[in-house]
């Protein structure tokens, strides 16, 4: 749920612990509250809003769920099997939708095909051509590419249709009181009798700008703030992290001669000198994730020999400053070889204020290494993408969403919409990576070598939390909400 805050209060909130609880009716029996959108559908493969996307977890389960790893964690999979460009998957005995339906391989095609078609959960589903039911409980999904995190995106809702309506066989399912909406626990989940909450009720934000009035009011138990637009403000001492793959990276333009990162070892030292942990640290509240390649630290097939260290290699850095002639300092301190100064302009949009803190974090790094380094500042994204596609940069604070196979394309195509600066000959490189005819740790390590972007970190979202309410978890927002309690 991607939230913008307008409250005209920035100040720091702190929460009145003695004030009543309010839920949005009486007449259920629920302890705990959640916003939902009536303009919207409830369906997962018709609905539009952030807002009913966030509940669909909860009535709706998949075959696995992406984890850090890559591997997928299973769900209704009893197991899954990669072998080349197939994935044989096999669904756990018994597993039933909230109306009783035993789930068979004809109901995981039916949503694949949804899926697919679905421009939210298609996405994820770009490698994964087709799929085929080998018995009843047994399907084999083909893939246009090898792809080692095949497991991680298989995480589209699987549904049944009854008279046009779907069921889902997720912890909960909606029910109706009159024409109000509300989350009634699913007893034919395999877990059901430990879940806390039988119900849930739901709040209507429909003109409502944001969460953060009702969260205020306690007419919602949470809401999540991803750090996208405003300053964060404080609403609650009960706070925690949420996992997203918001990839932060540091453009590096390697095509313009204008710039000193054109020279592959000036960008190997930057790579390789950053100290990104105090970098991210910094940056967004400190809700980051480190990163020294493209992907999750976690990835299974990642091995750290010989990459650069989260808190950077100074030593190592200047050592290679200095064996290319760079072993002086000029009056400003910045390093020479007696000619050309070492100095690099960072190009970031302002409109969301923490990238501008990555920026500045980016800079005091760098002038740790001799840098002369100055900060480019646009003021929306259109004069942002203007100064990027004029070319004349030499590095730059990006983001980007990835899909949960970690997909670099629009870094490495022709048309793609992140390939600013990066050399056309590294394509063919990224290329043979997805083909299968090399492995994550030569590609890796051609990348190390080529800089064609420096990776920073993922962020995440901070989910603020009714301060009586206890047993809230990490992970999915709404993931454990079966064992929150509230104790007040």
């Amino acid at each position: 749920m991607s939230i913008t805050l307008f409250s005209c209060d920035r100040g720091e909130q702190k929460p009145d612990e003695t004030e009543e609880y309010i839920l949005p009716t009486e007449i259920i029996d629920a302890d705990i509250s959640f916003p939902y959108m009536s303009s919207d559908s409830m369906e997962p493969y018709v609905s539009k809003s952030s807002i009913n996307r966030s509940l669909i977890e909860l009535v709706y389960e998949s075959l696995f769920i992406p984890t850090e790893d890559g591997k997928g964690e299973r769900v209704l999979a009893s197991q899954g099997e990669i072998n080349g460009k197939e994935v044989t998957v096999k669904l756990t005995e018994n597993a039933r939708f909230s109306d009783g339906v035993e789930i068979n391989s004809a109901h995981i095609r039916t949503s694949f095909e949804l899926a697919k078609k679905n421009a939210y959960y298609g996405a994820d589903l770009s490698s994964v051509a087709s799929v085929t039911v080998v018995d009843n409980i047994t399907v084999k999904f083909t893939l246009s590419r090898e792809n080692p995190f095949a497991l991680n995106i298989l995480n589209f809702p699987i549904v049944r249709f009854v008279n046009g309506k779907s069921v889902g066989s997720g912890k909960y399912k909606v029910e109706y009181l009159e024409k109000t909406p509300y989350l009634q626990v699913n007893t034919n989940h395999r877990d059901y009798k430990d879940s806390w909450n039988k119900q849930i009720a739901l709040y209507d934000m429909v003109g409502i700008s944001s969460p953060i009035y009702p969260f205020k009011a306690n007419k919602i138990s949470a809401y999540k703030n991803d750090l996208s637009t405003e300053k964060y403000v404080n609403l609650s001492s009960e706070t925690v992290s949420l996992n997203m793959n918001n990839f932060v990276y540091l453009g590096v333009n390697s095509k313009w001669a204008g710039s000193v990162t054109s020279i592959d070892w000036v960008r190997q030292a930057i790579n390789i000198g950053l100290d990104r942990s105090s970098i991210g640290a910094s940056s967004f509240l400190g809700q980051t994730d480190a990163v020294v390649t493209p992907f999750k630290k976690d990835f299974y097939q990642l091995s750290y020999d010989n990459l650069p260290q989260l808190s950077g290699e100074t030593q190592r850095a200047v050592s290679i400053l200095e064996r290319n002639g760079y072993n002086k300092f000029n009056d400003e301190g910045i390093r020479t070889n007696g000619s050309s100064s070492l100095r690099v302009n960072i190009l970031v949009c302002t409109e969301n204020e923490y990238k501008l803190a990555v920026a500045q974090a980016v800079k005091k790094s760098l002038e740790d290494l001799g840098f002369g380094v100055t900060i480019t500042e646009k003021e929306t994204a259109e004069a942002f993408q203007l100064a990027l596609s004029e070319g004349h940069f030499g590095l730059y604070i990006g983001e980007t969403k990835l899909s949960y196979d970690y997909n670099l394309s629009e870094f490495f195509s022709n048309k793609g919409e992140l390939a600013y600066g990066i050399d056309e000959a590294f394509f063919t490189e990224y290329a043979s990576y997805i083909n299968g005819t090399e492995t994550t740790m030569s590609f890796v390590e051609s990348f190390e070598t080529e800089v064609p972007f420096i990776p920073l970190f993922y962020r995440k979202a901070v989910v603020s939390v009714n301060p009586n309410i206890t047993g809230v978890s990490e992970g999915s927002f709404y993931s454990s909400v079966s064992d929150w309690k509230l104790s007040k």
